[in-house]
């Protein structure tokens, strides 16, 4: 997820969750939004310009250059939770009203969930949405 999705993510606190040190080396989303504003190009450059920055940082102190990274960028979290949370988390991040990074988690979340438990999931009313809609409708890099 990228890092924005996670802000909202580790909010659920009925979790366990093992971030990895926040970094530039996973890659970066790009709104769909900022492309069609035509901030396309500068977004990248500025992308670019937080990756430089973060080697040189990097360098000097892994932990200080965390902070160079902006919430576009993509961030590793294990993450484990109980059946109340899962429904919890997965009814109330995949909602409309919902940002659209998390929405693509929590989707994601729900269908490896149903997958491997269908039987749990079949109770769970999710906004009728697929994370790969949500990728196609507002994203232009994952």
């Amino acid at each position: 997820m990228d890092q924005g999705a996670y802000a909202e993510f580790k909010r659920h606190r009925m979790m366990t969750q093992t971030p990895q040190r926040l970094s530039t080396r996973l890659g970066y989303t790009i709104p769909r939004l900022v492309t069609e504003a035509g901030f396309g190009s500068k977004y990248e450059a500025a992308m670019q310009s937080a990756i430089q920055m973060y080697e040189k940082f990097y360098a000097f102190n892994p932990d200080v250059a965390q902070y160079i990274v902006p919430n576009g960028f993509n961030r590793r979290v294990l993450a484990q939770f109980n059946l109340r949370e899962a429904f919890a988390f997965c009814q109330l991040r995949s909602a409309a009203n919902a940002h659209f990074s998390i929405r693509r988690v929590a989707q994601k979340i729900y269908e490896e969930m149903a997958r491997v438990h269908p039987l749990l999931t079949k109770y769970m009313k999710l906004y009728d949405e697929t994370w790969e809609q949500v990728e196609e409708n507002y994203f232009t890099q994952v």
